[in-house]
């Protein structure tokens, strides 16, 4: 799969969740390491013949050298495929943070639509679910100062008539 296939330009799009994640799979491989390596070295000195320790680590490397220097040369291909694969939830939370802080400033927002492939579609519909209602109402009554605790500006948000109360309960009971 190419990073061209659901429309990417880039892949790391959110550096402090996708850092973390890389962060993560190079302590794990180190602790896999020294883990595999420390467990083959005492199991070497118990059922091997009597010698120092440190002359079991000449063995060692050349018996396991590859296989270190192959996860290696492996361990890059493995960042970039999870860097690239959480793209796929870290690009739609990031687009979903922009509509909605620009939604919670007044602007005119277009509902969102995630590419195919990414995480959470159903968190797009139920946005622009969301979005539709805040867009479509007029009348009176139904602005309510909010304080937005990032910003502590007032917004405008939605309050259903008691019409459309009615009709949710109607619809809530038929489900």
């Amino acid at each position: 799969m190419s990073a061209n296939k659901f429309g990417r330009k880039r892949i790391f799009v959110d550096p402090k969740v996708q850092g973390a994640l890389v962060f993560r799979i190079i302590a794990y491989w180190i602790v896999c390491v020294i883990t595999i390596s420390v467990m083959l070295l005492c199991w070497r000195i118990i059922t091997g013949p009597a010698r120092i320790p440190f002359s079991h680590l000449d063995d060692m490397w050349f018996q396991l050298g590859p296989a270190l220097i192959t996860s290696f040369i492996i361990l890059p291909l493995v960042i970039y495929d999870i860097v690239k694969i959480s793209h796929r939830f870290t690009g739609p939370l990031l687009r979903l943070r922009r509509s909605m802080r620009a939604l919670a400033e007044g602007e005119q927002v277009k509902p969102i639509r995630f590419r195919e492939g990414d995480f959470w579609q159903d968190l797009a519909e139920d946005f622009n679910a969301v979005l539709s209602r805040v867009q479509n109402a007029d009348g009176p009554g139904e602005d309510v100062a909010v304080e937005s605790s990032e910003t502590n500006q007032s917004i405008e948000t939605y309050r259903p008539t008691e019409i459309e109360d009615e009709r949710l309960e109607v619809t809530a009971k038929a489900d």
